[in-house]
Formats: structure tokens, sequence, C-alpha cells
């Protein structure tokens, strides 16, 4: 406290001199009484006042992130059997692609080691959005040219830096994101983090449901809060926590609404296709992007994490015209251009065709991970009343919902249970918005991305018994 009120003290004396260097005494006279007033007053109650923080508010609402505590539970225990970490398989990373694509790389020139641009590497970005263009009119079996210039394609080191500038330049403390309830948590923390609020919408297994999406901004409009509404969040496919994907119909819908309630101002749909490229059942469909071709209420972000490599970060967006400028301008004052040299590796595998040879591999291994635990879950909880899951056809993730009376967090005992027993999971409430629907609080996510098949089985097992232990 002393410390905080010598540097005001400092800082007055100084606007105190340079005043009397215009010949303002009288100011100086009356500061500096003042002055001495404050430092008598803190002497005198500098015992009993308590230390004020220093910390932003900012600094006090990034506090709380659930990914830490579950990675510390992790930890404590290395040979746990983790259904918890959205890891990709170590077995999969593409060393020799990547090894190739680097020495292609610095065999042609040493400028991937230089700095680059803010908006990241022409071609790479090129080369993303004709393939996006190119998997939306093969999803959608048209022939529609791409009306997006690449002045609106961004590259940044994986998506979460994306996620969190798209936040921080659309909300001021107190704006609201809309959200299927549960989401993605470290999304949700994002916008905590700048100070917004999140709002849940109810889901079933096509994903977010259009009519409590409008339900609930009618419901916002009526309390003189749809001027707050600055986003809706969605995982369109194979959602990370539910494994769920919108239908075609609903993304469209989700469109419309998102148009017909911008009142005050334009409501953007944050489209999060990290997982679109994991596909093992079923056909594509195309993005929201298809449907809003000159990107007016869409924001797409995507990743190389979950398709080729997370220690690449690399990730890209593509991004309404007005706000390319504020976000250009916000990631000058980061980092002023992502790493240059993960985006020439990145253009490089694109060019030599091994990211589409790479996903071809990822899809037959992650496909019978998949099979794996739902078989497991079907072998081992099926016979639990009131236990269901949803039948992802893509991702790494499967959403579990247990009896009511089953608790799966922290204040529960099955978590404690589980750990013991040598598994970890994500306790489903931490993928709830702070307000909207509410919290259930007996639901668990779980990822299979990172375990064998025989580990899942085994996992899926402890799971189980777990849950058999608790209530006895």
């Amino acid at each position: 406290m002393q410390r905080l009120v010598s540097a005001m003290c400092l800082k007055m004396i100084f606007t105190v001199e340079t005043l009397a260097g215009l010949g303002i005494e009288k100011t100086i006279g009356r500061q500096q009484r003042k002055i001495d007033n404050v430092s008598d007053n803190i002497k005198s109650n500098n015992a009993q006042s308590p230390q004020v923080s220093s910390l932003s508010n900012r600094a006090t609402w990034a506090a709380g992130q659930p990914i830490d505590e579950l990675m510390g539970m992790a930890l404590a225990k290395p040979n746990i059997i983790s259904l918890a970490a959205g890891f990709v398989d170590n077995e999969t990373l593409p060393v020799e692609m990547t090894r190739h694509a680097v020495a292609d790389m610095l065999a042609e020139s040493p400028a991937p080691l230089q700095y680059g641009t803010n908006h990241g590497d022409p071609e790479l970005r090129e080369m993303l959005l004709s393939d996006s263009i190119a998997q939306d009119n093969a999803a959608a079996q048209t022939h529609q040219a791409c009306q997006t210039p690449l002045e609106q394609v961004l590259i940044t080191p994986g998506s979460n830096q994306l996620l969190y500038m798209v936040a921080d330049t659309l909300l001021d403390p107190g704006d609201i994101v809309i959200c299927a309830a549960p989401s993605y948590f470290v999304f949700m923390g994002a916008v905590k983090n700048v100070g917004g609020r999140t709002l849940g919408v109810t889901i079933d297994q096509q994903g977010m449901l259009p009519d409590a999406l409008e339900a609930a901004l009618q419901q916002l409009d009526d309390q003189g809060e749809l001027h707050q509404v600055k986003a809706i969040y969605t995982i369109p496919y194979y959602d990370n926590p539910t494994g769920t994907s919108l239908s075609s119909k609903r993304r469209q819908r989700i469109l419309e609404i998102a148009r017909k309630w911008s009142k005050y101002h334009k409501i953007y749909i944050i489209s999060d296709e990290a997982y679109r490229l994991l596909r093992y059942q079923g056909k594509d469909i195309p993005s929201i992007h298809h449907w809003d071709p000159h990107l007016e209420h869409s924001i797409i972000t995507s990743t190389f994490s979950k398709s080729y490599s997370p220690g690449i970060r690399v990730g890209w967006g593509y991004i309404p015209n007005e706000l390319v400028e504020p976000l250009i301008n916000h990631k000058s004052n980061l980092d002023f251009g992502s790493p240059f040299f993960t985006q020439r590796i990145m253009a490089n595998v694109l060019k030599r065709g091994d990211w589409n040879r790479h996903v071809t591999r990822l899809r037959k291994n992650y496909a019978v991970k998949q099979q794996a635990i739902l078989q497991a879950l079907d072998k081992y909880l099926e016979p639990i009343e009131n236990c269901h899951w949803y039948q992802p056809k893509g991702g790494l993730c499967v959403w579990l919902t247990l009896p009511d009376d089953i608790d799966t967090g922290p204040a529960g005992t099955l978590l404690s249970t589980t750990i013991d027993a040598g598994l970890l999971y994500v306790p489903g409430q931490y993928c709830f918005p702070v307000e909207g629907q509410r919290v259930n609080r007996s639901t668990i996510r779980l990822t299979f991305g990172v375990q064998s098949a025989a580990s899942i089985d085994q996992g899926i097992a402890i799971l189980a018994e777990s849950i058999a232990k608790i209530r006895t």
C-alpha cells in the first residue's frame, strides 16, 4: 500500500513541478498539502488497511479455469487412464511428412526463419480458402465461386488465439455470447476473461435448438438486454463436448435468426470448425460460410491442431470485412504476426498433398477408437437406468449423462473414486455457460484420442465399477 501511494505522490509531484514551470505556484502549494495529508493518513492507517492488489479485473476474471485443476489431477497420477484431455494420438503424429516439408522449405529459401506479416502467409491463406470452398461445394453438390477476398483470411497460432481476439474485439464487460449448453469451456473462459457473459440454450442430438435460441433472444429483448448480445458461438462439426453436429437446415436457420435479431448491431455467428475433417461416418455438410459467402454475419475459425499436429500451432479464420482491421490491430499488439516458420511448413504440407493423406490416416485410427468407446459404454453402462449418451459420427468426444443422483464434479464422490481407481474424465459441469440453461451436474465429457482401444475399454469398466461403488 505504501509503495502504491508513494508512486501516486511522485506522479502528483511531477505534475505540480510542471505546473510550477508555468508559474502556477499556488496550485503547487495546494497539491503539496494534499500529498502530505494523504501520506499522513496512509501512515496512520497502514497497519489496519488491507494490501491493495495491483491486478487488473481481467486477471481476476481469468482465474478458475478447470483445465488447470484437471491437469493437476492427471499429473499427480502419471499412470492414470485419461479420457479427459483432448490430445491427439502420439502414434499418428506426422513425423516423416513434417520432416520432408521442413527440408524442402529450407532448401528453397531461408525466408521462413524471418518475420512474417500480421495477416499470415499469402500462399497458405489462398490454399486454405480454396480448399474450404471446394469442401463446401462438394458437400452442397454445387459449384459456387469464392466470394471471400484473401484479405479476410487471417492466420493465428492455433484457433484459440483467434477466438480470444474475437471475444476481446466484440465484447465490452457485460456483453453476451449465446452458446449451446453444454459448450467448449476454453472459449467460455476467454469470454469470461474479457468480462463477457455466456448464456446457454438447449441442445439435442443435432446440436443447438434454433427455437431455443430464438426464445433466448426474445427473452433478452423483453429484459432490455438484446443490445448486449454480440455473438452466437457454435461448434457445428462434432461438437466439443457433445460430439453433435448441426444439420444443414439448422445452420441456415441459425443464420436467419442472427440476421433477424440484429436490431441494434450485427449479431455474429462464430463457427468453430476445428473438428470438421474428423468425420468417420455420414456425409459432409457445408459450412455456414456457404450460405453467407460474403461473411456478413459469420466468423469461421479452424486449426491444424486436430487434423495434422497441435505442436505446429497454425490456425486460421475467415473474417467479416469490418472486423479485419480491428483484429489486425489487436494482433499487432500481441505478436505482429504468427510464426512464419510453421506457416511455411503447412504450406509445403498442403502443396505436397500430405494433409489429405494424413487426414485419411487419422480417420481410420480414430474411427476404431470411437467404436471402442461406444462399444464399452454399451457393455458396461447400458444396464444402468437413466444413463445415456450421444452417438457421434466424428470428432474426439462423447457426452455421457448419468442418473440425477450422481454428481460427477468435485463436490460429488464419483470423480475422486474414479481417480483413485485409475481413470480421469472431465466433469460436465465445467462445460455449461454461466447463465441460461441449468447446469447438469450428472454429466461427463469423455475423449478418446490418446488412449488405445484396450485402455478405453478398461477406463469405461473403471467408470462403471466406480458408479456401482458409490451407490452401494
